[in-house]
């Protein structure tokens, strides 16, 4: 009967909902970018403890520990303790494992967007008020620096004078016209498209893992090839319109493949710094819209609440609610959720 509960109980919550994965859920809440088809998402592996998979047999002299470290977690009551039989754990392929600290090789993919290197653009100023008589260059023309772009007739003097290019570049942007007076704005910028600048979005949920020096390949779309480059600069404050932050690239640009406009992605790589608890992301599920993961007691497996931090592909980083060393169910904790549930409605109908 206790089998056939589970099954009802599982085909439940797949009615309602569930979404395969006890970080489904969180995802949604901890990114709150989520619902834009390019947020940035954590990826990730743990390569320095692929042997802390399940450890079924042993641990069990943490069990006293690991009451008294439940202990302060108060958002389940001991009463919310499971007990099975091993063979009905091993029935539902219910695994146990130890919290180890390891390292997580993570992949954060950002969105972005190519634009000019303005360490490498110049603005066009007439130097005296004046009559346009001539304008020789528009937008698109390769220029050298000392190109006359346009002749000018000053308004004092009435002597024509040219308007040179400070750089070599490409003109990005005109703004003069035969015959008319202009004075003191600008009326070309010249650019050098041989580099440009990737800005890449940074959600706030990001910010923390990103930083200058790290490297990262940006890639334009199927029809072009990647180009890997470095983070050169993350800015320091966050828009307090998107709630974001900006890391820039810089990446080289010969052939003018990567024109200003376009949108890219950003993949950005790393390792985690220093040791961190991680458990699977499979272990841990949401218990009443709280992130939980069961850990062993002397009473039993207890939901525990936790606070999660960078987030791998397989694993994830535990900042709060589990500690190295304490045994925790890993895998098919479904069956775990569906237990609970069944002995409160059991108590429940007790209560009446």
């Amino acid at each position: 009967m206790r089998k056939l509960f589970f099954i009802l109980v599982l085909t439940l919550i797949g009615i309602v909902g569930w979404g395969g994965n006890g970080l489904v859920e969180d995802d949604h809440a901890g990114h709150g970018h989520d619902d834009h088809e390019g947020h940035a998402h954590v990826e990730g592996d743990d390569e320095s403890h692929d042997d802390a998979e399940s450890d079924e047999h042993e641990g069990h002299d943490h069990a006293e520990r690991d009451e008294h470290a439940g202990h302060g977690h108060g958002n389940h009551a001991d009463e919310d303790a499971i007990k099975l039989a091993a063979e009905t754990m091993e029935e539902f392929g219910i695994t146990m494992e130890i919290a180890r600290e390891g390292r997580l090789d993570v992949h954060v993919t950002l969105p972005g967007e190519v634009h000019i290197n303005q360490d490498r653009q110049a603005h066009i100023v007439p130097r005296y008020p004046g009559l346009v008589i001539n304008v020789k260059k528009s937008i698109g023309d390769r220029v050298e620096k000392g190109d006359v772009l346009a002749i000018l007739e000053g308004n004092d003097s009435l002597a024509p004078y040219g308007l040179k290019s400070l750089i070599d570049g490409t003109i990005v942007e005109k703004h003069i016209t035969l015959g008319e007076s202009v004075d003191d704005d600008i009326v070309f910028t010249v650019a050098d498209l041989n580099t440009v600048w990737i800005d890449l979005t940074v959600f706030q949920t990001d910010v923390h893992v990103i930083r200058s020096g790290m490297k990262v390949i940006v890639s334009g779309g199927k029809n072009m090839d990647p180009v890997s480059g470095t983070i050169s600069y993350v800015s320091p404050t966050i828009d307090e319109h998107t709630r974001t932050g900006l890391a820039r690239v810089v990446v080289p640009n010969p052939k003018g493949i990567w024109r200003p406009g376009m949108f890219v992605t950003g993949r950005v790589s790393f390792r985690s710094p220093e040791p961190l608890v991680l458990v699977p992301r499979d272990a841990v599920i949401s218990i009443d819209g709280v992130l939980s993961v069961f850990v062993q007691t002397a009473l039993g497996l207890v939901p525990r609440p936790v606070k999660l931090g960078i987030r791998g592909e397989s694993r994830v980083e535990i900042i709060e609610g589990v500690q190295a060393g304490e045994r925790f169910a890993s895998r098919n904790v479904l069956p775990l959720k569906a237990e609970m549930n069944r002995a409160a409605l059991e108590h429940a109908g007790h209560a009446h």
